[in-house]
C-alpha cells in the first residue's frame, strides 16, 4: 500500500506540478506559527492514514507536552492549491507531508528547510538507505524524509489467474514472459479476458523501467531534455502494437475509458488479470474483491540489459523555511521514522516501511495481501541493492513532467486508436516534448 505511481497519482501530481509552477515568491511572507505557538502540521490521505496520523501523534505529544501539534488534513485534490496560497500569504504549515513528485520544485523555489544539519543529531535515520533519501534529496540537500519504499510493479488478479490454471509467474520475469501468459489469459478465457492492460503509455510503472534497461533515463538530470532515445520509444511502442494484435492487451477505448479513473480499470472491470496501476491496491485497502498479488516490472531479455527497477520514497515529511519550529519538526520527523508505536500505528498507510527494524514490527499483524506487497517491494529493493549494472534512482521530475507523461499516454493512444504511425507519432512526441520542457 505505498506510494506506488499510477495513472491516479499522475493526475494529482498533475494539479501539484502545475500549482508549484505558479509559486514566483512564494518563499517570502512573515513564516508560519506567528498566529499561535501550535506546531501546525498537514497531511493528505484516506480516513485510515488520517486516523493513523492523529494517532501516533497524540503518543508524540504526550511525550512531548512542549510541543502543541495543530493538525489539518484532507484529501489530496486543492492539498497542494492550499499549501501555495498559504505560503504566499505568510502562513505556511510548519510541517507538511510532500510528494516525492514535487519535493525539487519547491525546494528550489525556497519554500523547504533543508535538513542536514540535524541528521545524526535530532533527526536519527538509522536504517535508511541512500538510495532511499536520494527521494528527498535536491541539489546534493535533504529537503523530505521518506515515509517508506515506493516501487514499480504490477497488480495481479491471482484468484482469476488460478481459475483458469494459470500460475503466478516467477518474480524473474522478462518482457517476452508477460506476452505469453497474457497470451494464454486470452486464449484459456475463451477471449473474455485480456492478460494485462496497455502498457504503452504508463510512464513511470514500466516505461521509465524500459528505458533504464537500456541505460537510459526519463529526463536528463538536468530535466531540461528527454533522456531516452526515439528507438527505444519506437521499439517499446512496437511492443505494445504487437499486444493489442494478439488480444495480450485490451483495445484503446478501455484503455482510454480507464485513463485517471480508477473504477474502470481493465483488472477492476474484470477484462485484464494484470495491471500496471499500483492504485488499484493503496492506502484506502483494494478496490476490487479479487485475490491480489505482486510482481516486480519484467526485465529486459536481451544482452546487456541493466536493471531497471529502482525504489522511490513514498511519500516525504518537510519542513517550511519560514517556520520558526523547524526543530520541532525534525522531532517529529525523527518520532515516525523511528518510534515503534509510531511505525505501528502507521503500518503501511504511508507507504512500505523504510527500515528492516519497521518492516519486521509490522510484518506479523498484515493481511495477506499486505504481507505480498511488503515481500514484493522487499524483493525489489534487494534486488536493486544488490544489483551492479542499475542506474542511480530518477531525479525529481523537472516543471511539465506532468504533461510530457500525458503526452506519452495520449501517443499511445493515436497510435493504438490507429490515428497515427508510430513512426508519425514518434516525431510528434519528441517535438512537443522538447517544446514543453524549454518552456
Amino acid at each position: 500500500m505505498g506510494h506506488h505511481f499510477s495513472r491516479r497519482t499522475l493526475l494529482r501530481t498533475a494539479s501539484g506540478l502545475a500549482a508549484a509552477g505558479a509559486l514566483s515568491a512564494c518563499a517570502g511572507g512573515t513564516g508560519a506559527g506567528t498566529t499561535s505557538d501550535k506546531l501546525t502540521m498537514i497531511w493528505w490521505g484516506s480516513d485510515e492514514r488520517h486516523a493513523a496520523y492523529k494517532k501516533a501523534l497524540a503518543t508524540f505529544q504526550k511525550d512531548n507536552p512542549e510541543i502543541e501539534v495543530q493538525e489539518t488534513y484532507s484529501g489530496y485534490d486543492g492539498y497542494f492549491d492550499k499549501f501555495n496560497t498559504n505560503v504566499a500569504g505568510g502562513s505556511a504549515p510548519d510541517l507538511l507531508q510532500m510528494d516525492t513528485a514535487l519535493v525539487a520544485q519547491y525546494a528550489r523555489k525556497g519554500v523547504l528547510a533543508p535538513l542536514d544539519s540535524y541528521v545524526g543529531k535530532t533527526l536519527d535515520l538509522t536504517g535508511f538507505s541512500t538510495t532511499l533519501l536520494a527521494a528527498g534529496t535536491v541539489d546534493g540537500k535533504l529537503y523530505g524524509v521518506p515515509s517508506g519504499i515506493g516501487v514499480n510493479q504490477l497488480t495481479v488478479n491471482r484468484s482469476g489467474l488460478e481459475a483458469l490454471g494459470l500460475e503466478l509467474p516467477d518474480r524473474e520475469w522478462t518482457w517476452t514472459d508477460l506476452k505469453d501468459v497474457a497470451q494464454q489469459v486470452y486464449k484459456k478465457s475463451g477471449g473474455k479476458t485480456y492478460g494485462v492492460d496497455d502498457g504503452g503509455g504508463s510512464t513511470l510503472q514500466c516505461f521509465e523501467i524500459f528505458a533504464r534497461e537500456k541505460g537510459q533515463t526519463f529526463f536528463s538530470d538536468d530535466g531540461k531534455k528527454l533522456g531516452f532515445t526515439a528507438d527505444t520509444l519506437q521499439e517499446w511502442w512496437e511492443y505494445w502494437a504487437a499486444m493489442r494484435k494478439a488480444n495480450a492487451s485490451p483495445p484503446p477505448a478501455i484503455t482510454s475509458a480507464a485513463h485517471n479513473d480508477l473504477t474502470k480499470n481493465a483488472v477492476v472491470i474484470g477484462k485484464a488479470l494484470f495491471t500496471f496501476d499500483s492504485g488499484v491496491y493503496g492506502a484506502g485497502g483494494s478496490i476490487t474483491d479479487a485475490q491480489l498479488d505482486f510482481l516486480p516490472t519484467p526485465q529486459g531479455d536481451f544482452s546487456g540489459a541493466r536493471e531497471g527497477n529502482f525504489v522511490n520514497g513514498g511519500v516525504l515529511l518537510s519542513a517550511t523555511k519560514t517556520s520558526k519550529k523547524i526543530g520541532d519538526s525534525v522531532k517529529i520527523m525523527s518520532f515516525f521514522a523511528q518510534d515503534e508505536t509510531a511505525i505501528e500505528d502507521m503500518q503501511l498507510l504511508r507507504g512500505i516501511p523504510p527500515t528492516d527494524k519497521a518492516r519486521s514490527l509490522i510484518a506479523s499483524g498484515l493481511s495477506e495481501t499486505d504481507k505480498l506487497n511488503m515481500e514484493n517491494a522487499d524483493y525489489i529493493s534487494q534486488r536493486v541493492a544488490k544489483a551492479t549494472n542499475a542506474l542511480p534512482a530518477p531525479v525529481p521530475p523537472p516543471q511539465g513532467a506532468d504533461q510530457v507523461w500525458d503526452l506519452l499516454f495520449q501517443s499511445n493512444l493515436a497510435v493504438a486508436f490507429g490515428k497515427k504511425s508510430i513512426k508519425a507519432q514518434l516525431g510528434e512526441f519528441f517535438d512537443q516534448a522538447a517544446g514543453i520542457l524549454a518552456e
